[in-house]
This record gives C-alpha cells, sequence and structure tokens, in this order.
C-alpha cells in the first residue's frame, strides 16, 4: 500500500485498486487548550470510524497531533470550498464569521459543525441533510456521550426527508426547488407518491407513512406531488421530482496526453445512448498505467466521482469481453481495458454496453441493479433516548453501563462534573452534569419526552429524590426507586438515652461481632452525640454538612475529616478549618484496610460514617472500626419503597421491549 501525504497534512491512501479518493475529508478547528485536547480525541475517533481527517489549533496549541491554523482563518475554512466538511469546538458565532463568505447552498456546502469545548453539545449547522452534518452530528454524539442538537424540520418531527432519501440510495438530484416543496408539504402532513419504472427495482426496509408507493405511473400522477425513480430524459411535469439512479460504472481506455474536454464529451456521449447523464456514475475504472492521466484525474476532481484502478493481471480476472485487442495487449498487456475495469469494478452489475470506441477513448458501462432502501434513514431516525437515570451512586454507573451493553441509548444525569468523570463514556450514553431542581426536572422530561426515570441518587440525596419523585408526578412519567443494596444486619437496636433532637441515639449491640455503634437520624444528631465524648473522630459523612462539626469543642484538634477529592469540596473543608493532615481528600468506596489505615492514622476512638449499604462499603467501615477499637457513629439511611439493581435492569429491558 502506498501512502502520501496531502498539503494539509492528512493522510491519503492511494492504494491503486482501491477506490476512495473523492471520500470527503474533514477539517476540525479548536481556539484554546481545552478545545484543543477534545480536537485531538474527536479526530481520533472519526479516524477509527474510518474517516479521513485533520485537527487545527492557533499556534500556541498546536503540537504533533494538531497542525497550527493559518492567519487568516477564513481563507482557510473558504479553501476548496465543498471538498472539506468542518468541525468548530467553540461557539457558534466563531464558526459563522469564518464560513459566511463561502456559503451557498446545501446541495453544494460541505457539512459543517459546532462542538462546545466541553464536548457536551454538537450541532450541526450547514448542509444537514446532503453534506451529511445531522448524520455526522448523531455519529459523533453516539461516540462522545454529546448530545446531537438537531434542528432541521424534518428530523425534529421524524419525517421522511427527500434530499437524505436520495443521498443514502444513490439518486441524483437535480430539481432542488421540487425537492424543497416535497419536504414543505411532508411537514404540512401531505403524502407523497413514489413510482420506479425499472422492474427489477427492489425496496427494502419499512416505507414511511408520509410515502405512497404506486404501481403505475397513472396512480402516482394522481397525487400533488410525487417521486419518480427513473432515467427518463424528458423533463418531468410540474409537482414531479425526478430522481435519476446513480449505478453506473464506466469504464475507460484512452491515449495518453487525451484532452480532459475530449474524454468528458466521448464518455457523455455513450452515456446518452442510454438514457443517462453524468451525475448517474457512481465510479470510474481503468488499468493502472493510467493512473497519473490529467484528463482522467480531472473528470474524476470534475464530478467528484472515485477512480478505481487495476493492475493487467487483476483486469485478465474477467474471462468474457465482447471484443478484443491484440494492440492493446501488446501496449497494455490486457486486450481490453475499459470492458474489463467496468465490470470488475461494477460486480454484480449488468454490461449495458459493451466496448465503444470513440476519438482517442474507448468506455463501457456496468449497471447496478436499483435498490431503494428505507432502512438507513429509518435507522439513523431512531427515536430519542426516552430513559433518564439519576446517577449519584454504583448502582447508577451500573445502570449507565448495562444501558449501553443492552443497545439502549438514555441520558444519565450526575450532581457535580466528578460525577460525570467518574461515569465515563459509553455508546450511546448522553451524560447531563449539574444539580436540577423540580422545575427544571419536568422541563426536561418534557422537552425530550422521558417515559421513564430511574432514580439511583444516593440515599441519603432526599431533597433530590423529592424533586425527582414530584416531577415524574406533575409529568405523568413513570418512575423507579433503584436502592442500594443492604448490608448485612450488623446488630440489633437497643435504645439509650442521648441528647438527639429528635429521638435521641440509638445503640447497637454487636450481635455479628462488630462491636457497639451509635446510630442516628442526621448529622445533627451525631455531633450533638459527639459534643459529650473524648477523643479523636474520623469523619466520612462528606463535605456538604461538614460545618456542623465546627460545633464540638476543638474540632480543629478532635476531627479529620475524609471528603471527596475535588478542588470544591477541599477548597470548602479547608475554609472550615480541616487543614493539614486533618484533611484527607479521596475516592470511594474503601476496602477494610484502607479505612482501618485512616483509623490508626487519626488515632480515632470514634467513626462517623452514613449507611450507605453493601456498595458503598459499609460492611468493611464496621469492621475497620472494630479491628481499630473505634466506635461508629452511624447516620441511618431512610427508608424507602424501590427496586433492586437486578429488577431495575429488568425493567430496562421490558423499556426496551426486550
Amino acid at each position: 500500500m502506498k501512502k502520501g501525504m496531502e498539503k494539509d497534512g492528512m493522510e491519503k491512501d492511494s492504494t491503486e485498486k482501491n477506490m476512495g479518493e473523492c471520500e470527503q475529508k474533514m477539517r476540525v478547528f479548536s481556539f484554546t487548550r481545552t478545545g484543543t485536547e477534545l480536537n485531538k480525541k474527536i479526530c481520533r475517533i472519526l479516524r477509527r470510524m474510518g474517516k479521513t481527517c485533520a485537527g487545527y489549533a492557533v499556534k500556541k496549541y498546536a503540537d504533533g497531533e494538531t497542525g497550527p491554523l493559518p492567519e487568516d482563518i477564513r481563507a482557510f475554512a473558504g479553501e476548496d470550498w465543498g471538498r472539506y466538511d468542518l468541525l468548530f469546538i467553540g461557539a457558534a458565532g466563531i464558526a459563522m464569521r469564518y464560513i459566511a463568505p463561502w456559503v451557498r447552498d446545501k446541495f453544494t456546502d460541505p457539512a459543517v459543525l459546532v462542538m462546545d469545548e466541553r464536548g457536551q453539545y454538537v450541532i450541526p449547522v450547514l448542509s444537514g441533510h446532503v453534506g451529511g452534518a445531522v448524520r455526522l452530528a448523531r455519529e459523533l454524539a453516539e461516540e462522545t456521550g454529546a448530545e446531537a442538537v438537531i434542528t432541521t424540520a424534518t428530523d425534529v418531527q421524524g419525517k421522511f426527508a427527500v434530499d437524505v432519501f436520495a443521498e443514502e440510495n444513490g439518486l441524483y438530484l437535480e430539481d432542488r426547488e421540487e425537492a424543497r416543496a416535497i419536504s414543505a408539504a411532508v411537514l404540512e402532513g401531505e403524502r407523497i407518491a413514489l413510482f420506479t419504472e425499472s422492474p427489477e427495482c427492489q425496496v427494502k426496509g419499512k416505507v414511511p407513512q408520509e410515502i405512497c408507493l404506486c404501481g403505475n405511473w397513472e396512480e402516482a400522477a394522481s397525487f400533488p406531488h410525487r417521486i419518480l425513480v427513473a432515467d427518463s430524459a424528458r423533463k418531468p411535469e410540474e409537482g414531479t421530482l425526478l430522481l435519476r439512479p446513480k449505478n453506473v460504472t464506466a469504464g475507460i481506455g484512452c491515449r495518453r496526453g487525451i484532452s480532459k474536454e475530449l474524454l468528458e464529451s466521448g464518455l457523455k456521449s455513450a452515456l446518452a445512448e442510454h438514457g443517462l447523464v453524468m451525475g448517474q456514475v457512481q465510479a470510474l475504472a481503468s488499468i493502472d498505467l493510467k493512473k497519473e492521466e490529467p484528463a482522467l484525474l480531472a473528470l474524476a476532481e470534475k464530478y467528484r466521482i472515485p477512480l478505481a484502478v487495476y493492475t493487467a493481471e487483476e483486469l485478465r480476472e474477467i474471462r468474457e469481453v465482447t471484443s478484443r485487442s491484440d494492440f492493446v495487449e501488446r501496449t497494455a498487456g490486457v486486450d481490453n481495458v475499459c470492458e474489463r475495469a467496468a465490470l470488475l469494478c461494477g460486480k454484480g452489475g449488468t454490461l449495458i454496453q459493451g466496448k465503444r470506441i470513440g476519438e482517442s477513448m474507448t468506455s463501457a458501462l456496468v449497471r447496478m441493479p436499483v435498490i431503494l432502501d428505507f432502512g438507513p434513514e429509518a435507522e439513523r431516525k431512531k427515536e430519542a433516548p426516552d430513559v433518564l437515570i439519576f446517577a449519584g451512586t454504583t448502582e447508577g454507573r451500573l445502570l449507565a453501563e448495562y444501558a449501553a451493553e443492552i443497545g439502549m441509548g438514555c441520558y444519565v444525569s450526575t450532581a457535580t462534573e466528578y460525577g460525570k468523570e467518574i461515569l465515563g463514556e459509553h455508546p450511546g450514553i448522553r451524560v447531563l452534569s449539574g444539580r436540577m431542581d423540580q422545575e427544571q426536572i419536568e422541563g426536561f422530561l418534557k422537552e425530550k419526552d422521558i417515559r421513564l426515570v430511574i432514580d439511583a441518587t444516593h440515599p441519603f440525596a432526599i431533597a433530590a429524590t423529592e424533586n425527582i419523585r414530584a416531577a415524574c408526578t406533575g409529568t405523568g412519567v413513570r418512575y423507579v426507586r433503584c436502592l442500594r443494596e443492604e448490608a448485612g444486619n450488623p446488630g440489633t437496636y437497643v435504645s439509650v438515652e442521648g441528647s438527639g433532637d429528635r429521638q435521641g441515639e440509638q445503640k447497637r449491640t454487636g450481635a455479628d461481632g462488630y462491636g457497639e455503634m451509635i446510630v442516628v437520624d442526621s448529622v445533627r444528631q451525631a455531633v450533638n452525640y459527639l459534643k459529650t465524648t473524648q477523643g479523636n473522630i474520623l469523619i466520612a459523612t462528606g463535605s456538604k454538612e461538614l460545618r456542623l462539626y465546627t460545633e464540638i469543642d476543638g474540632y480543629q484538634d478532635r476531627c479529620f475529616a475524609r471528603v471527596l477529592s475535588t478542588p470544591e469540596a477541599v477548597e470548602e473543608s479547608a475554609k472550615l478549618g480541616f487543614q493539614g493532615r486533618h484533611l484527607i481528600a479521596m475516592q470511594g468506596p474503601f476496602s477494610r484496610e484502607m479505612n482501618l489505615a485512616l483509623l490508626r492514622y487519626a488515632d480515632a476512638a470514634y467513626f462517623v460514617t452514613k449507611e450507605s449499604g453493601k456498595a458503598g462499603g459499609f460492611e468493611e467501615k464496621l469492621e475497620a472500626a472494630r479491628q481499630a477499637g473505634a466506635v461508629p457513629v452511624v447516620i441511618g439511611r431512610p427508608r424507602e419503597a424501590g427496586e433492586s439493581l437486578e429488577r431495575t435492569k429488568e425493567i430496562l429491558l421490558e423499556q426496551l421491549g426486550i
């Protein structure tokens, strides 16, 4: 395989027997450090998807993976306009300013997309259908977890889009105005007739409800708007959109140095004899001796048609041809170039024109069957995810992973960016970060037409659960509470007199060998109890209510706070006076050994923790406390009804229809 580099640094596959010279390539632009990191990630994803792309960043952020953006970015964006799809990582306004001078129409403009530098949203802003920007946005969203923001009317309403249908089925669309009229009619609720003149035409996939397949032209003509799939050279009557099948492979042989005008004219004449036009040619084919022939390359470039070239040995694989030439065999190594090349490149097709001799050139035409497949478009227009998982626990992460495993797209909401980071990336999972109140949740449920909400928030995130449940009640959306698995029962409750603000503390006896423990209903009760004690305290209840512990006399000497290792948690804890060796920033759950090491590090007489269940490492905490001789002060879990993790997984399967 030979490889070379194009002027913009993109790798170019010039393997002679493979097509792809007219493959649409992509350029990715970024303007900040964060955006450039995303730029690299996107380029790696696109290459993994089999696309050719190159990333560019402003000079101070350019490195080996990204090239430097030139000073005149506007001119660079417009260079070879239409040959490169463009993705701008940054504000949409930046993209608009750079592409504005070059925009013409959706039939010639490239796909242009915008993505924010945090990778939350990807927006197709130009050539959504014909250029494939909508499809590309959805692919990137699928791969990165971003949300594709689609604004094209047919996509928003889930309607048939004739330009997408033509693109997906290799149909040459000439009448742009009629295509717009059909799209407008579809959006108004009209049905569109579709008739094909080819009796061998195959129709696959589920036909959209907006389309009526007609068995004859008379039936189709009774509709105000109709699509005709045919080679017809006659001008279609008003209300008819002619789509010509782009299914012809043209084999070409020519003299060295033939002019591009003569070559193009000769091929057009051959096509016209069969009622065909250049727009119906899906590939050009020839012998490898012609791989650098200027006229042939110019023809492929002008019409954006892939050029396939083969060795003489490969061409001889075709056993039957309509004519043979000893002269051609002596000079090219094979007796008939054009016909063999057309048949080899158009495998499975029918030879409709054998070797045709023109001025300084020969040509042959092979035609593939006409297949109208409604599947690709329907597949891209899968229903948007209708499941929302609120994840604040291990169970939330496991449910997101399970949804990805069974191929279910869904939204997953985390309260913080840290939660989003811990969740990771999974195919089809769109992660949202940031807390939402009841009103915001209701708005999201309505906007995204959510049908099922799974609440896998932390057992102690009572306010979040109340907001989620109330939002579901207000919108009529099914609500499922996923509960953490209970840890083994470590003992029995024995009421003791204490200083709690409601019912007093409770002491558990060591029925399972864990020793005594103090059980309270809240952090407030825990603090009230600890005020009456002596000795060091290891606090593992998080930073949110850490302020209450400052009421304990000598807290800066007695208390050791274990909090999440986020800048916000550390900064807030330090402001409260938990500093130096008294502030431990780590991410759990923790093993028994780690808990034991921290208890000994703090020389703790008391270990304050929440009853976090099995997934939260509660049993490991109790065992470590027993070994360290520390008394656990446990904030009991709110008792609530819900489903187990396994049952919740079954509910996801039911939602998917499995």
